[in-house]
């Protein structure tokens, strides 16, 4: 029998709900199907041996990369691809790793993870997902498992090189854990901290709690992370920092330690360029610079960072902070043209990012008189119908109420999150309607919350007297309402 090409690699435990629609993703993709299952006791296992995988039980030690290794020693494919349940490789990303294989220099891959956001924004991550298949490429770390170490020493072993698709594997995740997994920050909290106990200098781990408290806002957390590092990497050896500096994390962990650093600009900016010795200066580390240099009014300097964040060529999605950072710098010289243009691209490069859509509908109609907000939002969508949602919850969140509407009212009957949208601008608007939606009532109670707060983070106190005099008609389905609004009422007026 011929070698296997690709092995597709998981692990699982109690995947039921996500795996039929995951394993419709992948159809096609894999030639062999391992999965490491840690305990199941729903029909996960017999949905996967349906699938055609096979199904390797697991005793769990509160080590994600012992499960992840368990997988990987019984893949024989040439290639390794490895995926999570509530993951959705798109048809573009499948084609793109499709023809990779046949590449002779290539020997692994990022590919563009987008994760939802707990604040409804959303975030493309390049991620190494992909590699060749090889003894030494083992992962590592109980949590936030990472196999980058081994790629990285196989393809210099082998004078091959790491690739970057720019297709994308969609996850669903933070909806999935914010209702069944509430305690997930602190059990992925206390792993990290159980590995930083025994290696109390593993930087990867700084940086992970660093990740985690960005993810949920926790400020405290990120600030005492950044300090507590810091000081560690200060007292760092030589071989220390030079190990570090060859991990693709470094950059973004300096950046995001220079981002929580107590003091001024000017100090957060020395330690910055300190950090150099350790980290490597990636397209996160350019962009700190710049947003740096930028708020201390230092434009020609901040759009030097900004240029260089775009040259670094990563993936489209890390050039739209740059490029919103040269509209800001254009328009503060009045260039109003190159801003239009800059801001055009990075809608262009992220059309779903929410920060881009933000400034095209409040923005560009100031700098280019032909495009108003209904414009952009009839030519954005005609390129980019995928982002409907998000350019409804843009618009909702700047008081756009009858643009919101009008995109939502034809996804409503097919897509809950678009149905709850569309519910609440139908309130607002004093609008009967009649419509059925199939979603669980905790989901509901969260989407139709994160709806709200959209409506309550514009501040515009006509829609939310609208919204509060009309919602007395759905108590009955949320009766939690009066309580939610008085709360979000409260938070505005701080």
């Amino acid at each position: 029998m011929s070698q296997p090409n690709l092995t597709l690699c998981m692990i699982v435990r109690d995947e039921q709900e996500m795996l039929p629609e995951f394993i419709s993703s992948v159809e096609g993709l894999w030639d062999e199907f391992v999965v490491a299952d840690t305990g199941s006791t729903d029909h996960s296992v017999k949905l996967l041996e349906a699938a055609g995988a096979k199904v390797i039980p697991f005793h769990w030690v509160d080590d994600f990369s012992a499960a992840r290794n368990a997988s990987l020693d019984q893949a024989t494919g040439r290639w390794v691809l490895y995926l999570d349940a509530d993951e959705r490789p798109t048809p573009e990303l499948k084609d793109q790793i499709r023809s990779l294989m046949n590449d002779p220099l290539a020997g692994g891959a990022t590919l563009i993870l987008r994760n939802q956001w707990p604040d409804g924004t959303r975030r493309d991550s390049p991620l190494l997902r992909l590699f060749r298949n090889d003894p030494t490429i083992r992962f590592q770390y109980r949590i936030h498992e990472d196999a980058s170490d081994g790629v990285r020493n196989f393809l210099q072993a082998n004078q091959l090189q790491l690739r970057h698709l720019s297709g994308v594997v969609l996850h669903l995740g933070y909806l999935r854990e914010t209702v069944t997994s509430r305690d997930k920050k602190t059990r992925d909290l206390d792993l990290l901290r159980s590995s930083l106990q025994a290696y109390p200098r593993d930087f990867y781990c700084w940086f992970k709690i660093m990740e985690i408290a960005r993810f949920w806002d926790d400020w405290e957390l990120w600030q005492e992370t950044a300090l507590t590092a810091s000081e560690l990497l200060a007292e760092a050896t030589d071989v220390e920092k030079s190990d570090l500096l060859q991990r693709p994390f470094s950059g973004e962990f300096a950046a995001l330690i220079a981002q929580a650093l107590r003091g001024t600009d000017a100090e957060r900016l020395e330690w910055l360029d300190a950090s150099v010795s350790f980290a490597m200066p990636t397209n996160a580390w350019h962009l700190r610079r710049g947003l740096i240099l930028e708020n201390m009014g230092l434009g020609p300097e901040s759009a030097v960072a900004f240029k260089l964040c775009l040259a670094q060529k990563e993936s489209p999605s890390t050039t739209i902070r740059p490029r919103l950072g040269l509209c800001r710098l254009a328009l503060s010289q009045g260039e109003k043209p190159q801003a239009a243009e800059h801001l055009r691209q990075a809608c262009q490069d992220g059309p779903l990012d929410t920060e881009a859509l933000l400034a095209a509908v409040t923005i560009l109609p100031l700098m280019d008189p032909i495009h108003q907000p209904g414009e952009f939002v009839k030519d954005h969508l005609q390129d980019h119908p995928e982002a409907t949602l998000d350019l409804a919850k843009t618009l909702v969140g700047v008081g756009h109420l009858k643009l919101a509407t009008g995109i939502l009212s034809p996804l409503a009957p097919k897509n809950a999150n678009a149905a709850l949208g569309y519910l609440l601008c139908c309130l607002v608007e004093n609008r009967e309607l009649d419509l059925q939606v199939d979603v669980e009532q905790e989901e509901a109670d969260l989407l139709f919350q994160s709806w709200i707060q959209l409506l309550w983070k514009s501040r515009n106190t006509e829609l939310m007297s609208s919204f509060a005099d009309g919602c007395g008609s759905v108590l009955e389905i949320f009766p939690w309402l009066p309580v939610f609004l008085a709360a979000e009422t409260k938070k505005l007026r701080g």
